[in-house]
């Protein structure tokens, strides 16, 4: 899964735990409702915004994220 694939209003499950570039925790189970995501070319970033918080991931620094997304959330409801 890529960020493109992550649509509106689906909600999504932490499948592992982990930190975003800002150093924001996302744990195993917690429910995340997509509403958009924007990528920053400048910086080579995204900024991904669900409804209970915001995901910041950086190119060079989140690739592994980045590269397996559907290992860390997992669609729950469409």
């Amino acid at each position: 899964m890529k960020i493109q694939d992550l649509q509106k209003d689906s909600q999504y499950t932490v499948q592992q735990d982990f930190t975003d570039f800002y150093h924001n925790q996302f744990a195993y189970g917690e429910r995340l409702t997509f509403v958009e995501s924007h990528f920053l070319p400048y910086h080579g970033g995204y900024t991904i915004l669900f409804k209970e918080k915001t995901l910041y991931l950086q190119e060079e620094e989140n690739s592994n994220i980045l590269d397996a997304l559907g290992e860390y959330l997992q669609c729950t409801r469409e």
